[in-house]
């Protein structure tokens, strides 16, 4: 087999998440061991702009593009400067929906290994990439693909799995489905977010980003940096996590472990015993351990000469029971492409109750005033409209709407004007019956996206039609399901019927003389959660509609295909 069939080979396994320890050696020293293949990965890496993921970002792509030449040119000479520039790249991009631990010298050792691995892998594609003309190669490299799948799903019956995912980014890969199977010894960057991590014996792990950790065995988990909140219930006592000094073993508990990059280590119990053991005394049979810690206890444990522990205040707020309310997944129908078009249900989690919730059940909205001064706006749809454009918004489809709203960079701050010379700019919604504050997320608002657009959705300001004290404008910067998000689909084709001009009120969108345009590249469908509460109404308060502008944060506008209420839990 050559080196490029090789790579193929190598790098779809690494795409499958099936590269172990040994393969992403033999992967490595492919790539190092050839200076001309390494550069020609490089140019390529350019052309194609980590996978085409970017998009039309051109700052973001230069600066990355700039950041790739460099890095390039140093490994692998320079691994220190390698990985500072690779996290001063990868924390000016961050999310902003979840706040990530600051990030700060010096790194572990694992770290700097992990991510340099990760850009090699993405490398290794991009060469791959320029030789997958050979299309016996690819067939050779897919049947052994399925072999190894189809062997896999028979071992993963009752394997270590990710339960449930929130706001999560993985570094160089995009975000792994829900009850799929963690491979063992494997290092997974979460750069934000929370992972949920189920464990044959019952145990569970809910990690926080930025962490890096892996799966050990069924009954232990490795965590180098980060945060992670364990419980393990009766009969998984005996769990453990792994931290680059030290071992702590649950005696039947609930759990904070906290690792600093310099790996200094803070344990708090909330329920329950842990025992800690020094990494270099791990052995010690039980009932010799450093240090037991019982419930509404904590210490923090520092990489000294000697094994030194300190009590320090216990905090309950630092542990975590669950994720946080969002949308976890929607199901719809499918036409004979497999692509999404009726949104038929919407599971969410609310109150920390998940919950599925038929179309039928969610609470309709119309839009009852438009303005697009900056792009005109769009309604998007069949090849025939129908006669009632404003509709678009409240039937089933997930590919018709009235996109493309005006915005503001700033919120609004007073009431929005609907009608008249000079309406603010951004639509109106009013929901066929009035949406009650509930526990956790009110209403869903579901956005199609290209790939060409910013992954995590379109940013957009939601926020009252009236205000009174206490009432204000919510920014939402990040979908719950995003592009790289599993269980956003592919939407159908549809149509896109542009205005001549700005549009500035519903009887102009109604009336207006359109253009229609059948689209030809992909779309998925985003949605996010709006929690009534995050616009300051009161619990139990009925709201019958709300206001939505374009953050104007980019050239990309929201394009809201669906918004609906959720009815009260049971």
């Amino acid at each position: 087999m050559s080196d490029e069939q090789r790579f193929a080979e190598l790098w779809t396994d690494y795409l499958e998440g099936e590269l172990d320890a040994s393969s992403m050696g033999e992967l490595r020293q492919l790539l190092e061991s050839n200076d001309q293949q390494l550069r020609q990965a490089a140019d390529l890496y350019q052309t194609h702009r980590l996978l085409n993921l970017v998009g039309k970002q051109d700052s973001l792509a230069d600066q990355q593009d700039d950041f790739v030449e460099q890095v390039m040119k140093r490994l692998p000479r320079s691994p220190e400067r390698f990985v500072d520039d690779v996290m001063a790249g990868v924390q000016a991009n961050a999310s902003n929906s979840v706040s990530p631990v600051p990030v700060t010298s010096p790194i572990p050792p694992t770290f700097l290994a992990l991510i340099a691995a990760t850009l090699i892998g993405i490398v290794s594609l991009l060469y791959w990439q320029a030789f997958n003309s050979d299309a016996g190669n690819r067939v050779a490299v897919s049947q052994n693909r399925n072999q190894r799948n189809s062997q896999i799903a028979t071992n993963q019956i009752a394997a270590v799995r990710f339960a449930n995912l929130a706001h999560a980014k993985f570094f160089g890969e995009l975000l792994p489905p829900v009850d799929s199977a963690l491979a063992h010894q494997r290092d997974y960057v979460l750069m934000t977010g929370l992972a949920e991590v189920h464990f044959p014996s019952g145990a569970e792990a809910i990690v926080e980003g930025p962490a890096v950790f892996r799966v050990l065995s069924d009954e232990c988990l490795g965590l180098d940096v980060g945060k992670c909140s364990v419980h393990a219930p009766d009969g998984a006592e005996g769990f453990r996590i792994e931290t680059p000094m030290m071992r702590v073993v649950d005696r039947g508990t609930r759990f904070t472990i906290n690792v600093g990059e310099t790996s200094e280590t803070e344990v708090h119990v909330v329920e329950g015993a842990a025992d800690v053991y020094e990494t270099s005394t791990a052995a010690t049979p039980a009932g010799h351990s450093q240090v037991h810690l019982t419930d509404g206890q904590a210490q923090r444990f520092a990489a000294l000469s000697e094994f030194g522990a300190d009590p320090i205040e216990y905090d309950p707020r630092l542990y975590r029971r669950e994720l946080p309310d969002r949308v976890i997944s929607y199901d719809a129908s499918k036409n004979k492409a497999g692509h999404a078009d009726q949104l038929v249900s919407v599971t969410v989690q609310r109150g920390g109750q998940i919950q599925s919730v038929p179309v039928e059940q969610l609470i309709r909205a119309k839009t009852i005033a438009f303005s697009s001064p900056e792009v005109g706006g769009f309604l998007c749809g069949p090849a025939m409209l129908p006669g009632d454009r404003a509709s678009l918004t409240s039937d089933n489809s997930l590919v018709t709407g009235v996109i493309n709203p005006g915005g503001s960079r700033t919120p609004y701050n007073s009431d929005p004007v609907l009608a008249g010379d000079a309406p603010t700019p951004g639509m109106a919604i009013q929901f066929d019956r009035p949406v009650v504050n509930g526990p956790g997320d009110d209403l869903v608002v579901f956005d199609l996206q290209a790939f060409s657009n910013p992954p995590d959705g379109d940013a957009f300001h939601i926020g009252p039609l009236r205000f009174r004290d206490g009432l204000k404008v919510q920014t939402i910067t990040s979908f719950d399901l995003t592009l790289e998000s599993p269980s956003a689909h592919p939407l159908a084709d549809f149509y896109v019927h542009m205005f001549p001009g700005p549009v500035s009120s519903v009887d102009e969108v109604q009336s207006t003389e359109t253009v229609g345009r059948r689209q030809t590249i992909r779309f998925r469908g985003l949605v996010v959660g709006v929690d009534l509460t995050d616009l300051g109404f009161d619990d139990g308060e009925s709201v019958d509609g709300l206001f939505i502008q374009d953050a104007l944060d980019d050239d990309h506008h929201i394009d809201p295909v669906f918004i609906g209420g959720l009815p009260p839990l049971p």
